[in-house]
């Protein structure tokens, strides 16, 4: 019974999060596609043991493909991409290759979530102990930096940026956010994440 619900309270906050982004770009929901659609594989056919947050997120939307070309619909945090699940393979190679090259030895498992063009990510980290948090991964550095404590606060945080305005449109129309905000808000969320008081 614990997996169900934890996987729907991500389900909730993933669907909040969608809401809260259509009030600022009308159109992002609707370019992520519908999750499991034909044709697509399901996340769990890509990653055997697929965590609870990639499940909540791709049975509800497909992602955003790296063509996509409409400023406001790119970025699913300023400056990221949700993962199209026709590219999530490709993404976990590039995500591999990246750790590999950089000699990672932190065990545990390291899957992407959000990507940019230089190859950059957000990823759903889980622990040998079985400690799941999201974290940041620069490519030139391969260090996991831990973003937010939980996968549910990674979507409480993301759903709170919204309600606080951290995030709003760019004049060009890229989501854009304010960096003294968003690392207060970041931080009182995840109290034990280095990422926000470096």
């Amino acid at each position: 019974m614990y997996k169900s619900s934890a996987t729907e309270s991500l389900t909730r906050l993933f669907q909040e999060y969608l809401e809260l982004s259509a009030r600022l770009r009308p159109g992002y929901t609707a370019s992520l596609g519908s999750g499991q659609g034909e044709g697509q594989p399901a996340v769990s056919d890509i990653v055997p043991d697929a965590p609870q947050l990639l499940q909540a997120i791709y049975s509800q939307v497909s992602g955003t493909s790296s063509d996509e070309e409409e400023p406001s619909l790119i970025e699913f945090i300023p400056g990221y991409r949700l993962i199209h699940i026709q590219e999530y393979a490709q993404e976990v190679k590039v995500l591999e290759s990246i750790l590999e090259e950089k000699g990672y030895i932190g065990g545990g498992t390291v899957l992407p979530v959000l990507t940019n063009y230089g190859s950059d990510f957000i990823c759903y980290y889980q622990s040998e102990d079985g400690t799941e948090r999201i974290c940041d991964l620069l490519h030139d550095y391969g260090d996991l930096v831990v973003m937010y404590d939980s996968p549910e606060k990674f979507l409480e945080t993301l759903c709170e940026f919204y309600k606080q305005e951290v995030y709003f449109l760019d004049e060009e129309g890229y989501l854009d956010c304010d960096l003294v905000l968003e690392g207060e808000v970041g931080a009182a969320l995840n109290p034990s994440a280095n990422y926000w008081s470096e």
